[in-house]
């Protein structure tokens, strides 16, 4: 793993770093090849986004700076499929919880090597459905925040032959699995949580949403009943692409028509570098 701190090739940090004592920053993270990382910006968007919304945003220069130094530094170290991990905090200062009136952000940016999904993609997965709820806050939502508490209690309890769980609101609503945003068919619909008030929205769910055009879709919030009752289910996340569900606790599904046909239409897009 190669990492850079600051945008020096380095691994340290300082202890007194608020990503590391309350968890108050961001992270991407964006799969790459030698040649090209895939929907760099939407990444970069999203990051940006939620710095704003957190109260420490990025001026154009460190924007353009971020990007030059993706392109310049970082690509040439890419010799296979790899991650390329982002970490933006509030760096240090300020006073307890406090945050200080201006940030001097610390940039952490990793190589790390790419998980194979290959066979998740074609054979599917199975899904429990997590005891940990997902916390309801608007303030938050949408945004890939450090604070991942709730995902890592929920991995825990993630126990085999299951991939991944459905993790549910306070109010007994679908938002989205640990690690991953789910989708499903339903009469032809394509189905999704609004994940208005909670969850994080993925970057390659941003993609099906509005880089297909051969389904409807509809974005609201569901019960697990409305799940549970899908024609077709589907996982996603920008480093596993499309990944079929083929049973939730004791439902099982079918690796259906509309599934195979939106996973070619994304890998396709995938290819000519649209996605």
């Amino acid at each position: 793993m190669t990492w850079f701190v600051n945008y020096q090739r380095e691994s340290q940090l300082s202890i007194t770093d608020r990503g590391f004592a309350y968890g108050d920053g961001l992270f991407e993270t964006i799969r790459t090849s030698s040649q090209c990382f895939f929907q760099l910006d939407d990444h970069l968007s999203r990051l940006f986004r939620g710095l704003k919304k957190l109260g420490m945003p990025f001026t154009l220069d460190q924007k353009q700076h971020l990007t030059h130094f993706l392109y310049e530094t970082v690509l040439p170290f890419i010799h296979q499929d790899s991650v390329v991990k982002i970490m933006v905090s509030r760096g240090s200062g300020g006073r307890g919880y406090l945050p200080p009136e201006h940030c001097e952000h610390s940039i952490v940016i990793g190589i790390l090597p790419a998980p194979d999904y290959s066979a998740q993609a074609k054979k599917g997965v199975s899904l429990s459905i997590s005891p940990v709820p997902v916390n309801q806050n608007r303030f938050l939502a949408g945004i890939k925040h450090m604070n991942r508490l709730e995902n890592v209690m929920a991995k825990r309890y993630l126990t085999s032959p299951d991939f991944e769980a459905v993790m549910l609101d306070g109010n007994g609503n679908v938002i989205e699995c640990i690690q991953s945003n789910i989708f499903w068919f339903r009469q032809g619909v394509l189905c999704t949580p609004s994940l208005s008030q909670a969850g994080v929205q993925g970057t390659y769910r941003s993609g099906i949403l509005s880089r297909q055009s051969h389904y409807l879709t509809h974005v609201s919030d569901f019960s697990i009943k409305a799940l549970l009752s899908a024609d077709e289910v589907f996982i996603s996340n920008s480093l596993m692409g499309i990944v079929p569900v083929t049973r939730i606790e004791k439902t099982t599904f079918p690796i259906g028509v509309h599934t195979l046909t939106l996973q070619k239409i994304m890998q396709d897009k995938d290819k000519h570098g649209v996605v």
